[in-house]
């Protein structure tokens, strides 16, 4: 289970076996080889150090996908801490 930050260190959710949800337990998405899908398929962004999403605004953007069916919601884990910005990147998460 990994934690996720928004790019200004505000905690936003978390991994569990593969799929996203946010701070409260709500399915929001799925990761496949590194990229993050939003719950309705759209292409939400890509995982940078495991805890961050990130979509790389010098890229063509990526077509939806078939959307997966909602896991059963875990436990949320306990949030960490923030990173610097990346040069041409932006938070997929609004941060």
């Amino acid at each position: 289970m990994g934690t996720i930050f928004k790019w200004n260190g505000q905690y936003f959710g978390f991994i569990h076996n593969g799929n996203l949800f946010d701070s409260s337990s709500r399915y929001t998405g799925w990761i496949e080889e590194g990229h993050v899908w939003r719950a309705d398929g759209t292409y939400f962004g890509q995982l940078v150090n495991d805890s961050y999403i990130l979509r790389n605004t010098m890229t063509m953007p990526r077509m939806p996908k078939m959307p997966h069916m909602p896991p059963m919601p875990p436990l949320p884990p306990l949030p960490s801490m923030p990173q610097m910005p990346r040069l041409g990147w932006v938070d997929a998460l609004g941060g």
